[in-house]
């Protein structure tokens, strides 16, 4: 089971290096959740920084790293969690989208751009 952890400073006091330190150390404390690989993201204007820890199940790939950001550059996601018909999601996006360029094959990523879709 993956773990995830996130920080959302409402004072935005935390600069750059401090946002990263903790998002690294929420991260540390959940290795044991998700021993394959781990990432953060952070956004310092917002005062946001988000930590994942992966177990690899279904798109053992490094294009399933977390924390994933959309095609389009306008989402981010760190997701725990299965989704069973990702397959059938990716195809009736591909439908109604013309097609995708998929990094990998990764549930995630179907939810991630379903949702920036």
């Amino acid at each position: 089971m993956c773990g995830i952890a996130g920080i959302f400073d409402l004072s935005r006091s935390a600069g750059r290096d401090d946002l990263t330190r903790l998002a690294e150390n929420m991260g540390a404390s959940l290795r044991h959740r998700g021993p394959d690989d781990d990432g953060i993201w952070l956004d310092e204007t917002c005062g946001i920084a988000l930590a994942h820890r992966r177990l690899s199940i279904v798109d053992l790939s490094p294009a399933g790293h977390q924390p994933m950001l959309s095609r389009n550059g306008r989402y981010v996601i760190a997701f725990n969690g299965e989704i069973y018909n990702f397959r059938a999601l990716r195809q009736e996006l591909e439908r109604e989208t013309g097609g995708i360029a998929w990094r990998g094959a990764s549930d995630t990523e179907a939810l991630l751009e379903s949702l920036a879709h």
